[in-house]
C-alpha cells in the first residue's frame, strides 16, 4: 500500500479469557464511504469489519499504523478504527485469547477496567507532517460539550480535524485544530461530504 491517504476502519476486541473479550464495535461502514469519495486512498479494516483482516487488537493496530508512518507517501492518515478503551482482567490470571476459561457455573465475576494507550496520541509524534483525522462518539451530549470532547481529543492526539458524532442525538460536527466548529449537523453524510472537501484541498 502506497497511496497518499490511507484510511483505518472497524472496531477492536481485548481479549480477556479464552471466549471472552472486551469490543469496540464498529463494521467499517464509515471507512468504507470515506474510500469511495477519496479516490487516493487506501481503505484497511480490522477483522470485526473484514474476516480477512489480521487487525484484533489495540496492538495490532498500533504496530500496523507505526509500520505505515514509515512510508513517505502517506500525507493523511483518517483513524476511523474504534479502539478498546479498556483492557480488563479477572482476578489473578493474566488476560489473553487462551486465558483460562471462565464457567458460568461459578457464578458472578468482576472484571477490573484499566484504560488503554491511546493510539492515536503517538502518530503525530512519529510523522508530524502527516494530516491527522480523528472521530470522537459522544452519548447525549449538548452541541457544546460535545465540540469541547472533540477539542479535548485534537489536543492531546496534535491532531488537525476530529468529526464527533453523538449516537444519541445523532448531532454530528467537524472540529478544527483552532477550536472552530467548520460544519455541524444531524446529517452525517453532510458532515462526511465537508471532511472529504477539506481532505482533497489538502
Amino acid at each position: 500500500m502506497c497511496a497518499s491517504i490511507l484510511i483505518l476502519g472497524g472496531g477492536t476486541f481485548y481479549p480477556v479469557r479464552n471466549h471472552l473479550s472486551i469490543a469496540a464495535p464498529a463494521f467499517g461502514t464509515t471507512a468504507r464511504w470515506l474510500h469511495e469519495a477519496l479516490v487516493d486512498s487506501d481503505l484497511v479494516l480490522t477483522k470485526m469489519a473484514d474476516a480477512r483482516s489480521s487487525l484484533l487488537t489495540n496492538a495490532d493496530v498500533k504496530a500496523f499504523v507505526q509500520e505505515a508512518l514509515n512510508k513517505e507517501p502517506l500525507r493523511c492518515l483518517i483513524m476511523n478504527v474504534a479502539l478498546c478503551d479498556y483492557e480488563g482482567t479477572i482476578g489473578t490470571v493474566a488476560s489473553g485469547k487462551d486465558a483460562q476459561r471462565l464457567q458460568s457455573r461459578a457464578g458472578k465475576q468482576v472484571m477490573d477496567l484499566t484504560p488503554s494507550d491511546k493510539v492515536i496520541a503517538s502518530i503525530k509524534e512519529q510523522r508530524p507532517d502527516v494530516f491527522l483525522v480523528g472521530f470522537k462518539t459522544t452519548t447525549n451530549f449538548s452541541p457544546a460539550e460535545q465540540q469541547a470532547a472533540a477539542y479535548r481529543m485534537l489536543s492531546e492526539s496534535k491532531g488537525d480535524l476530529v468529526l464527533a458524532n453523538d449516537t444519541v442525538t445523532r448531532h454530528n460536527l467537524l472540529i478544527n485544530a483552532a477550536n472552530e466548529c467548520l460544519i455541524a449537523s444531524d446529517d452525517r453524510i453532510e458532515v462526511l461530504k465537508g471532511l472529504v472537501t477539506k481532505i482533497k484541498a489538502l
